[in-house]
């Protein structure tokens, strides 16, 4: 039987990495199905896509629009262009049976290609609001997947329907944590890349936080010499009580310990949920949409969740 083939394209942040990245692992356990995964080459899709065993990982140019000069537009305009010829060309060689899109200006080039080629494209959607790139694509996509009920999106959208988040295997059971820590764990998370505010506000309060519970705390890059400086500062007896870092790498596991998430509202909240934990949602005010605040309040309306507005 010849093999078929699937393009998925995730790229740049964990929100469209992580879940690609899931649906590749489930399909590689397929007879028959070859696997092409698409990115732009950032370092969370490093991390993640070589771990697929099967899969092919291939970089493509994109250029993300949104903010900026028109010298940057220019130059975004330009990566597009690159892209979707080399999109058309791995189209063309490997003749895709579907293509799969996790949304932001990434898909964009494929999405372009595929429909002058006219391949077949579904796309997923994370958050409570349709993303700008999803939402042009929907026009002309075979299926269009949602993560919230239909009727919350208020879109005209073809052939839309309601499928869930995406989520790691890890989420599907319950009760699995074995509570072994004799004080609570607080975990946070500010996304992939940390969220400076957040990271501000933990700092401003470590010492009392560290005092009466685990701290696991992702800070991103921009200000992990801060939260080690801190950590330094903090008494001797509560000092392993503050564990900052960089990333988590096993963050699924991180989630299962914790008793409290302080986070961003991306598409984790899911992943939150699938555990039942409590959580504070803190929305990123500039996200695209303002989506990450339209998906706290879902949850919070029904009292799912607490929210705080940055």
């Amino acid at each position: 039987m010849k093999n078929k083939r699937i393009f998925l394209v995730g790229a740049d942040t964990g929100g469209h990495v992580v879940p690609v990245f899931t649906l590749a692992e489930e399909l590689e356990k397929e007879k028959n199905i070859e696997v092409f995964v698409f990115g732009v080459g950032s370092e969370i899709e490093k991390k993640f896509y070589s771990k697929l065993k099967n899969s092919r990982y291939l970089k493509i140019v994109a250029g993300k629009s949104q903010f900026g000069s028109p010298f940057s537009k220019v130059t975004a305009f330009c990566k597009s262009i690159i892209g979707l010829v080399q999109c058309k060309y791995y189209i063309l060689k490997f003749r895709p049976q579907v293509i799969f899109l996790k949304g932001n200006y990434a898909t964009i080039p494929m999405a372009l290609a595929a429909r002058i080629l006219f391949c077949p494209v579904i796309i997923h959607e994370s958050d409570a609001i349709i993303g700008r790139s999803n939402k042009y694509i929907s026009k002309f996509a075979k299926k269009t997947f949602v993560s919230y009920p239909v009727e919350i999106y208020h879109l005209p959208i073809k052939n839309i329907k309601y499928s869930g988040p995406i989520l790691r295997p890890e989420y599907s059971a319950k009760n699995i944590r074995q509570q072994q820590n004799i004080l609570p764990k607080i975990l946070i998370l500010g996304g992939s890349q940390g969220a400076h505010k957040i990271n501000e506000l933990i700092f401003a309060s470590i010492k009392e936080l560290s005092s009466g519970y685990q701290i696991v705390h992702q800070t991103g890059n921009q200000d992990i010499k801060v939260a080690e400086e801190k950590k330094k500062e903090l008494p001797l007896d509560i000092q392993n009580n503050y564990q900052p870092m960089t990333f988590i790498e096993n963050v699924f596991r991180s989630i299962i310990d914790a008793d409290l998430i302080v986070s961003r509202a991306s598409s984790s909240i899911f992943e939150y949920a699938a555990f039942q934990k409590a959580t504070i949602l803190i929305p990123y005010p500039y996200a695209s949409l303002d989506h990450q605040k339209a998906n706290a309040k879902y949850f919070a309306n029904k009292n799912a969740t607490v929210m705080i507005e940055e």
